[in-house]
């Protein structure tokens, strides 16, 4: 009976925990991320301010925790199978990403300024946002040069960061409300092609200058 009991207690603390997420991730959406506060969090899950506190922390905790979602959310996005053709690959890349923020777009804007407030894509964090995401940058690189696409002049790891920073400016503009989420595929995908042309050989450089006339039509 005692390991029942203790099952049950369980079950209904990651309910609270739940709970709790649920309503900070609705006061950023609705609100913004200054509105969070442990108080209102309580008052939304219908706990107590020292439940907050016992089962998370405080503020910044619940913060992270929600903003882990966000990123194993983009680690499922980026899952995605891999494509070769760096015009291809750059493009499903996007289409896939921004078809996760579309899904909850004030959230996900609010969760990313939360991220940058909390110092959480800083780049020495080897599970941040920055190092995934140049990994998977240099996947990028490293199949389009197996296949022919590149030259191999240019070292992959700076196409890499060159190609993770158009896409970062990019989501960074857009989550300061400068731009939407066609314009961030528009400036992203620009910036991505023309980092890829710096190495690309005769034949990918020609399609390159094609699309991206197409895009900044």
């Amino acid at each position: 009976m005692a390991a029942k009991g203790q099952v049950t207690r369980q079950a209904n603390k990651e309910k609270r925990k739940e709970k709790i997420l649920t309503v900070a991730r609705n006061l950023i959406a609705q609100e913004g991320f200054d509105a969070l506060t442990v108080n209102k969090l309580a008052q939304g899950a219908g706990v107590t301010i020292p439940t907050v506190h016992n089962l998370f922390g405080k503020k910044n905790d619940v913060v992270l925790a929600l903003f882990q979602r966000l990123v194993d959310k983009v680690d499922d996005v980026l899952a995605e199978p891999e494509l070769v053709d760096p015009i291809q690959a750059s493009e499903a890349f996007l289409d896939n990403l921004l078809a996760l923020y579309s899904s909850d777009e004030a959230f996900y804007r609010a969760a990313f300024l939360g991220g940058e407030r909390l110092g959480l894509f800083e780049h020495e964090l080897n599970e941040g946002v920055f190092k995934k995401s140049i990994r998977v940058a240099e996947r990028l690189c490293e199949r389009a040069l197996e296949h022919g696409y590149l030259q191999g002049r240019l070292d992959s790891r700076w196409l890499a960061q060159q190609l993770f920073g158009s896409q970062r400016l990019a989501r960074q503009d857009w989550v300061s409300g400068y731009i939407d989420l066609a314009h961030y595929r528009q400036q992203a995908l620009i910036g991505m092609l023309i980092t890829f042309a710096a190495d690309a050989t005769p034949a990918l450089h020609e399609r390159i200058c094609d699309r991206v006339s197409q895009l900044a039509r």
